[in-house]
This record gives structure tokens, sequence and C-alpha cells, in this order.
């Protein structure tokens, strides 16, 4: 089967080496590849676990001395579909599972950054917008629309044209998405299935 465009998703922690005053932004950086003898950076293919980590690490960066960049990004891959079903399937991923499909020359999307610097700290976060599309997929976004009382023309609009979209309308679908999967899903229904199939439940 034709390999298809499809995208993993990165958390990487920098050391800020150089500063542009001008933009107040960093002009430079080098990769941390090791706090307290682990790796801080998270690959995945699953846009909401490496959202979660990025969310944890960020709230983690004024703890250290340094001048820190932290950035949530998309790798885009050229994968045929069981080789992509073998990256779905893992929690995390290691450069060598996906390094032989990276397209090549195609820039990484950053979804969301923050930095420490000084005394100051600034964060842009998109990826909340990206979430929406990716979880998107697997809901019916017009019942989801209706129950969330937002118009399923304008959402259809920031997916497909990305047109503006605020984040209030995006935190509202989002949550009403989980909303229903809780509805179908609960405590109780997990335990009678593992004790109805024990040999599936894991």
């Amino acid at each position: 089967m034709d390999a298809k465009i499809r995208k993993i998703y990165a958390v990487e922690l920098n050391e800020i080496t150089s500063w542009n005053e001008e933009e107040n932004y960093p002009d430079d950086f080098n990769p941390i590849v090791e706090i307290d003898n682990e790796d801080p950076s998270f690959y995945s293919a699953h846009l909401d676990q490496s959202y979660r980590y990025y969310r944890k690490n960020e709230r983690q960066l004024d703890e250290y001395d340094s001048d820190l960049y932290l950035e949530l990004s998309a790798i885009s891959l050229e994968i045929p579909d069981k080789e992509w079903k073998i990256l779905y399937a893992k929690t995390s991923l290691t450069y060598d599972d996906y390094r032989s499909y990276i397209i090549k020359d195609e820039p990484q999307e950053v979804l969301a950054w923050s930095f420490t610097h000084g005394s100051s700290s600034e964060r842009q976060d998109g990826a909340l917008g990206e979430l929406l599309r990716a979880e998107s997929e697997n809901f019916n976004m017009r019942v989801i629309c209706e129950k969330a009382g937002i118009s399923y023309s304008t959402f259809r609009g920031f997916k497909n044209n990305h047109q503006p979209f605020s984040y209030e309308k995006i935190y509202r679908l989002l949550k009403c998405m989980h909303k229903i999967g809780e509805e179908c899903w609960d405590d109780d229904m997990e335990e009678y299935y593992k004790n109805m199939y024990p040999e599936k439940a894991n």
C-alpha cells in the first residue's frame, strides 16, 4: 500500500544560548538530552500524550536556574499503513522508530512553546486547536457541536480552512467530547468487561 503523510509529536527542552533583544525571543539554543539521568524529551504518534507531557514540563520550567525553551512540534512522516500501526501502538517513540520515514527538508510545525529568560517568561499555545482537529475524526462533530451550542459550519471552517476559532469554543467542544465518552464508559463498565473477558482486558 502506498505511503501516507502522517505526523508524530515531539516535546523537546533546550537551553537558550543567545537572545534577540529586539524581538524578545531566543536566537539560538542547545538541546538538553539529560536531566537527573533522564532524557527530558518525548516523542509520540499521539498528540494528546505529547501535549500532556508538554504541559507537565511547562509547569516545571521556573524550577530550573537556566534560561530554557520548551517546544511541542509536529514532525511529518511519509509512512505506509502497516508501519504506522506499529508506531501508533507505542506509548512513546525513539528516533530509530521513525527516522527512515521523515520527510526531508520538511520543517517541523511548532504547536506550542514556552520559555524562561532571566525574570521573564512567555508562552504560546496552538496545540489545543490541533488536538481538536485530530480528535474530531473519532466523533460525529455535528452532534458534538449541537450539544456544545456551537455552529457546525463555524467548526468546519476552523477545521478545514483554518478560520478563526476562539479557545473558549475549543474548550467547550473538547469538554463535550470527553463528557460523551464518560457517558458510554465508566469504572463499572470497565470492571464488568474485565470480569467477562479477562484475557482481553489489558
